[in-house]
């Protein structure tokens, strides 16, 4: 069973386990890429599984708009293909897809296509959260900004049944649309920059005039619904994410991409974001009232926002949440092959998912070979994760490569860059010398998966690095690096099973220092996607103010004119 998606990702799913799952900009290194058929891709998941595409009984696809003539949904997928500025094959590969002949397409791409079932885009997302989780029963609710039509959409799951409560659709009703709307007034780019406006939320205040404008913009209404309002958002449907005159007068000046933040910008942020999360709370409680579902699952671009995810966690009465690392469009092709695997052939219910490591990994073997190919200078090493350790206590700031390659946009331990989370001043040397990014900006601690009630108030597990919450006030010290301006954290919850390695270098990191916790962000610098493989990892080492480099067993360090090159590089 192959998944496909239109972010674009491939995943792998054989008797309800899951072999293989990774995102292609991370294999063709093109950021943000918009191919919706990655044969590359393809090819590189089935080499990587040890497959041939004969031996795939179906390939499932993220998208399913039957015959195609819902003329709402043609006219808004052309205008936001035009508007994006998106190659004309886009639309034809989306309306190929999604239609009647796209076993006929595939073709063109593919030799020897298996069957094609097209998923439809929510139910898709309902399959990565739900169907991959450890839950019996339980609602599961996709915060998106638009599937084929719905926006945001709420289903009631059992065993094999999952049936549609109700949804928000287009032409308007999306948060992921408005979000983005937002985005774009602020000066960022229109397709993955929302986490940044999120971070830059903590240094705002909420302003009277812009939490009006936005109870505005998005009404929560009866029954847990919420209207996107035209006349304020503009012609969201048609992919037009800039603000009309009536919303102009009562926002903050647009921002250039060159420009310094402003306090206005930063309050503009904050009121968006409480804005988005009262949505969320809105929606999910009346969810919990008419199920009466303890248990909670949640997908969609919307759902990668930690700090709403925090809220939800530390608000509603859910004993359990569930949000699987590609909780975007990338998770789609999981979560295609996973629903039609379950729901629709009546197979044996995936795996329940935990393990978020499900790309390549490079041997032993592999490495010292292009370690030598690249006549790059190494020392093996006895014990990986004490080195390791015993640089970041002296302070260096570490490219660390191990195992197989994260799914999702984090780094959770395998591909990842770490450093001392103590001093504040760290984090300005990361985020100057080494991700070249915004200094507001913050990083993430990854801890002890045992060691998490010590630090946080109330997140106790958080695997994935997908909820924010507040660090405890007599702990910040020992965080000063990845404790963000308003005194909250999005940990990572590092388990002794789930990934050896990475614990033992914090487990040794915390006999030297007595903090069980490293400063983790992803292995890459702004632009690019996480490294994927050991060229990869050595290109970016070599291009950026990492003091030093393990992969695998081997450690890279620079000499001082490599440090003079990397510095200005």
């Amino acid at each position: 069973m192959a998944g496909l998606n239109h972010d674009p990702s491939v995943a792998l799913l054989e008797d309800g386990v899951i072999k293989f799952a990774i995102e292609s900009e991370k294999v063709t290194r093109h950021k943000h890429e918009t191919a919706v058929v990655p044969e590359a891709v393809i090819r590189y998941v089935l080499e990587g599984a040890g497959a041939e595409l004969d031996d795939i009984d179906v390939i499932a696809t993220n998208w399913d708009a039957g015959p195609l003539a819902n003329g709402l949904y043609l006219a808004q997928l052309k205008a936001f293909a035009s508007r994006a500025c998106l190659p004309a094959s886009w639309i034809v590969t989306l309306v190929s897809i999604a239609g009647s002949h796209s076993r006929s397409y595939l073709r063109q791409f593919l030799p020897h296509v298996p069957k094609v079932a097209a998923i439809r885009h929510h139910l898709a997302h309902v399959g990565s959260c739900y169907t991959l989780s450890p839950f019996d029963e339980a609602v599961a609710v996709v915060f998106d900004g638009s599937g084929e039509l719905e926006c945001t959409s709420i289903y009631r799951c059992a065993g094999r049944k999952v049936k549609k409560l109700y949804s928000m659709d287009l032409p308007l009703d999306s948060l992921g649309h408005v979000y983005t709307l937002c985005t774009v007034h602020l000066g960022y780019a229109r397709l993955g920059d929302e986490y940044k406006v999120m971070g830059l939320a903590a240094y705002g205040e909420e302003r009277k005039e812009f939490a009006e404008f936005f109870a505005e913009l998005i009404a929560l209404l009866p029954d847990g619904r919420y209207r996107i309002d035209r006349r304020l958002a503009g012609d969201l449907a048609n992919g037009s994410f800039r603000f009309p005159p009536a919303a102009l007068r009562r926002v903050c000046q647009p921002r250039r991409p060159a420009d310094e933040f402003t306090q206005e910008h930063k309050d503009f942020a904050k009121s968006l974001q409480l804005r988005i999360e009262a949505a969320i709370l809105h929606v999910l409680r009346h969810a919990a009232r008419t199920t009466g579902a303890k248990k909670l699952c949640l997908a969609g671009g919307v759902a990668l926002n930690c700090v709403a995810n925090g809220r939800v966690v530390e608000k509603l009465d859910f004993t359990d949440v569930f949000i699987q690392p590609a909780a975007h469009d990338a998770g789609t092709s999981l979560g295609a092959a996973a629903y039609y695997s379950y729901h629709v052939a009546g197979g044996v219910r995936p795996t329940p998912f935990r393990s978020p490591y499900l790309g390549p990994a490079f041997d032993t073997a592999t490495i010292r070979s292009e370690l030598t190919r690249c006549r790059t200078p190494y020392r093996e090493l006895a014990d990986p994760a004490l080195a390791g350790a015993e640089q970041l206590a002296r302070g260096r700031v570490l490219g660390w490569f191990q195992g197989r390659a994260e799914f999702g946009p984090r780094a959770l331990g395998n591909r990842s860059i770490l450093a001392d989370p103590r001093s504040p001043a760290m984090k300005e040397r990361v985020n100057q010398l080494v991700k070249e990014r915004e200094s507001y900006r913050p990083f993430a601690p990854a801890l002890l998966a045992e060691s998490m009630a010590d630090y946080f108030t109330f997140i106790r597990d958080s695997p994935y690095m997908l909820l924010a919450g507040a660090v405890r006030s007599d702990r910040r010290a020992d965080l000063g690096a990845v404790t963000h301006v308003d005194g909250t954290a999005r940990p990572q919850s590092v388990h002794s099973d789930l990934n050896p390695r990475f614990h033992d270098l914090i487990s040794n990191f915390q006999r030297f220092t007595g903090v069980p916790a490293v400063l983790n962000t992803s292995f890459n610098v702004a632009g690019e996607p996480i490294v994927l493989s050991p060229s990869d990892a050595l290109r970016c080492f070599y291009a950026s103010g990492l003091d030093a480099l393990i992969l695998d067993r081997f450690l890279v360090e620079k000499s001082p004119n490599q440090e003079a090159f990397a510095d200005h590089a």
